[in-house]
């Protein structure tokens, strides 16, 4: 038995040794094209602040060519439409062009453009990406119809459903880290924005140092920007990690943040209105 079991081993080592060598690596072959690396995405208007209060850059759509590096710059051409309006509810970087540029030895290039918020309940929208044309003899997308990554869909989410905003007004009690540090925050609201918030002695370490919030008033999320630390000679950005909630009566927030001048360690809170 020791001998049948040593020849079958055999065998079919050299049965998958034969099946290796004979393997090759799969290339694209075509039909060369430019195309969306993804087909869809979403963003709050709340997102970039038009005036820069926030850091948060504008927001990047992918495309990619998927060919082998032409000898001249790619340029696509790409239409927009939607129920978003340009300048009213966003706004392109280089819009007037409509136009992606992949230089030589390049395979990736961009979109890029920013929400632009408002106060008014009008519901989602969307702003449809199509690709017109593309140079050096690439296709618009992929497959029979040329369907396939030819289209990049935004959905603009709003934010300004109907919520009390005095609930935030008062002073709220910081856990942070289950216990770790308690201290008292004064949180107010910038009722120029809408669905911001101020948060005056936010990281307990000094009352002076204020951070702003946005609020998604539509589905009770929170979330601190990309922002430098203000009121105090502290210095360092400071930002929330993923997103935070509050509760449909605004008596409960949590979240969790990082600040650049007391490292990477990131900080979960659990804070609560105090009774007037």
């Amino acid at each position: 038995m020791k001998g049948i079991k040593y020849s079958i081993s055999v065998i079919i080592f050299f049965t998958l040794l034969i099946s290796c060598e004979k393997a090759e690596e799969i290339f694209f072959e075509g039909p060369y094209h430019a195309r969306f690396t993804e087909t869809e995405s979403e963003i709050l208007e709340n997102y970039k602040d038009p005036f820069d209060i926030n850091l948060n850059e504008p927001v990047s759509i992918q495309l990619h060519v998927a060919a082998p590096s032409p000898n001249n710059t790619t340029v696509i051409e790409y239409e927009v439409s939607g129920t978003a309006v340009e300048n009213i509810d966003y706004v392109l970087e280089d819009g007037d062009n409509k136009r992606v540029l992949i230089p030589v030895g390049q395979h990736h290039g961009e979109i890029r453009y920013f929400p632009i918020n408002n106060r008014e309940l009008t519901g989602d929208k969307t702003i449809k990406f199509t690709i017109s044309t593309v140079s050096n003899d690439l296709a618009a997308g992929f497959g029979e119809t040329g369907i396939n990554g030819r289209f990049h869909t935004v959905t603009i989410k709003d934010d300004d459903c109907l919520v009390d905003l005095r609930k935030f007004e008062g002073i709220w009690e910081f856990d942070q880290n289950d216990g770790e540090f308690i201290y008292d925050v004064d949180i107010s609201v910038d009722w120029s924005a809408n669905n911001r918030i101020f948060m005056v002695g936010y990281t307990g370490l000094d009352s002076l140092i204020f951070a702003f919030a946005n609020l998604n008033l539509c589905s009770g999320e929170f979330d601190i920007p990309e922002q430098f630390l203000a009121g105090s000679s502290q210095n360092g950005g400071t930002r929330s990690e993923g997103k935070g909630s509050f509760d449909s009566e605004v008596e409960l927030l949590t979240f969790s943040y990082s600040y650049d001048i007391a490292g990477p360690t990131i900080r979960t809170v659990n804070a609560k209105k105090k009774q007037d």
